[in-house]
């Protein structure tokens, strides 16, 4: 997982602020000026968007700036994806990887060019490569040309439910053979102020700007922004596991006597309900629910009768199920808010700990006849992870709605003895000095997370091949790590660190040395036995030359001088 959010960077400094609490949803002029229209200046804004490395993706810097923030963003966030589940994104190359978008196309939002001149040929291909660049109907396929991917390269548009739908369909393609990777992303910034203008002056974002989901002063949604993916593979293959799809799916309204708009409470407990039969799952085993909780008048009360009569009252419900309303943090980032949903399951996943809703100090009237069994988690919650719902419902009736639960793997003590016998060597790559310094730094400073598998998943990521197409990763360092010391089961090591640089692209040659006579000693291998893979190949090679009558075993390991 990867991607930007309000007041986030990164998902680190997202869960950070989940579970401070922090109001992500801020009030400032870094949009347009404040006042404007008369319209509530509170937004969820992706802070940091003007910090592309254009020649690390293979582009000129002008060819970049035809593309905008979202797009650039967007490759970050893919390749930083891939980097999360432990593969270098260069090994993808070339492979059945899909690329699955959600994303909205909000018509005459995105400013006007200059006025064609028809006979200036330099301005009218300017014009067309910017008309071209631009459109977010290229998003997906500008995504698979830079990382090479040769599986589907879809933009899906079903509003608000764009990105779980997308997901939706990436799952299916790897379930019917079509793929073996998939890239699921969505995608929301708000740069123009029109649709936001309109949008309040009809009553659906909230005039106060506060995303006061299931509250009694719920007055509508409030603008939000996200640019964010998920990776999805077969399990088999996987280096890293979050969690595990066990359903997802798609659903359309239909026709409705409130109109196209209008969200039904009926059609999304169908699709509910289908989702976890079609899976063959204990409806009652669900342990957490992330709602699409928009805060608006209709979806609100629409939704919760949904989610009760699903998997409460059907399946006869005692225990209660936690309620989770991400928009109530971040406000809601529209096509994006489905992939931005499981990124939070995942984190509550991680930390064993739902973060808190903001603003619901009193319970919707016609929303308490749910609670309980439903229960809106409001202060951190304690939470044993298990099967999550993920929901999401977009403004023309389309439904997308997914199950998942997390990988059970638990944590030993010996995952964090990463140097027990010998010194262990931890290559980094990086686009400069300070990149490879603050991985460095990272592995210095946070003993508790530096496990065996943190190390594998960076010795993956780090093999990394110069590329004819980008700027790369120039910057190499290298890491000892040895142990020290060991009190009461903590244990201290020591770091020597080396920095280099990398002067041209070649593939650096390979060295032969050959070392010379007299490089044998009595039991020269003893001190070696203690690792386990060293004394596995040592008694294979020992059982191999014995038909030939030769003892390795006792070559290696006795002390006896003659015998060399």
């Amino acid at each position: 997982m990867s991607g930007r959010f309000p007041l986030s960077d990164t998902t680190d400094e997202f869960a950070k602020n989940l579970f401070d609490g922090i109001d992500m949803v801020t009030d400032d002029d870094s949009r347009w000026p404040k006042g404007l229209y008369d319209m509530s200046d509170r937004m969820g804004r992706i802070v940091t968007y003007d910090r592309f490395d254009a020649q690390f993706f293979g582009m000129t810097e002008s060819m970049a700036q035809r593309y905008g923030p979202q797009l650039h963003m967007l490759l970050e966030s893919t390749y930083e994806t891939i980097v999360d589940a432990g593969i270098s994104p260069q090994n993808l190359r070339g492979s059945r990887t899909g690329v699955y978008c959600g994303i909205i196309n909000y018509a005459k939002c995105d400013g006007y060019s200059e006025y064609p001149q028809p006979d200036h040929t330099t301005q009218m291909n300017t014009l067309m490569m910017e008309s071209i660049n631009s459109s977010k109907s290229f998003f997906a396929a500008r995504t698979a040309f830079i990382f090479d991917l040769k599986g589907p390269a879809i933009v899906v548009d079903t509003a608000c439910s764009s990105s779980l739908s997308a997901l939706a369909l990436a799952v299916n393609d790897l379930k019917l053979g079509y793929t073996d990777y998939a890239i699921v992303c969505g995608t929301h910034m708000t740069f123009e102020p029109t649709i936001y203008q309109i949008q309040q002056e009809l009553g659906f974002c909230s005039p106060r700007g506060i995303p006061a989901v299931l509250d009694e002063s719920a007055d509508g949604f409030v603008k939000g922004e996200a640019v964010c993916c998920v990776f999805l593979q077969r399990r088999k293959g996987a280096h890293r596991v979050y969690a595990k799809v066990l359903s997802a799916r798609i659903s359309t309204d239909g026709n409705k006597k409130l109109g196209l708009f209008h969200p039904l409470s009926k059609t999304q407990e169908e699709l509910m309900t289908a989702s976890y039969k079609e899976a063959n799952i204990d409806p009652l085993k669900l342990t957490y629910f992330e709602t699409h909780g928009t805060g608006t008048k209709a979806g609100d009360p629409q939704e919760m009768s949904a989610i009760y009569n699903a998997y409460c009252k059907a399946p006869g419900r005692s225990e209660v199920l936690p309620i989770g309303a991400l928009k109530s943090n971040i406000g809601h980032t529209e096509p994006s808010s489905g992939v931005a949903a499981i990124i939070k399951v995942l984190i509550a996943y991680e930390n064993e700990c739902i973060p808190p809703n903001l603003h619901c100090k009193q319970l919707k009237q016609e929303l308490r006849q749910y609670f309980p069994p439903l229960l809106a988690i409001n202060e951190k919650y304690p939470y044993k992870p298990g099967m999550a719902g993920i929901n999401n419902f977009g403004l023309g009736g389309v439904n997308a709605h997914v199950l998942i639960e997390p990988n059970y793997k638990l944590e030993t003590n010996d995952s964090l003895r990463i140097a027990e016998m010998i010194p262990r060597i931890v290559n980094i790559c990086g686009r400069n000095e300070e990149s490879v310094k603050h991985i460095m730094n990272f592995i210095e400073n946070n003993p508790k997370k530096v496990t065996n598998d943190f190390l594998a998943l960076l010795g993956h990521t780090m093999k990394y091949t110069p590329n004819l197409n980008s700027a790369g990763m120039i910057y190499r360092g290298s890491m000892i790590i040895k142990k020290v010391s060991e009190n009461n089961n903590e244990i201290q090591y020591e770091y020597k660190k080396q920095i280099g640089v990398l002067k041209d692209k070649k593939v650096r040659p390979l060295w032969l040395l050959f070392p010379g006579l007299g490089g044998q000693w009595p039991a020269m291998a003893k001190a070696l036995m203690p690792i386990k893979t060293f004394a596995d190949k040592v008694e294979e090679c020992h059982q191999i030359l014995q038909e030939f009558g030769i003892d390795l075993k006792d070559l290696l390991l006795s002390e006896d001088k003659t015998l060399i």
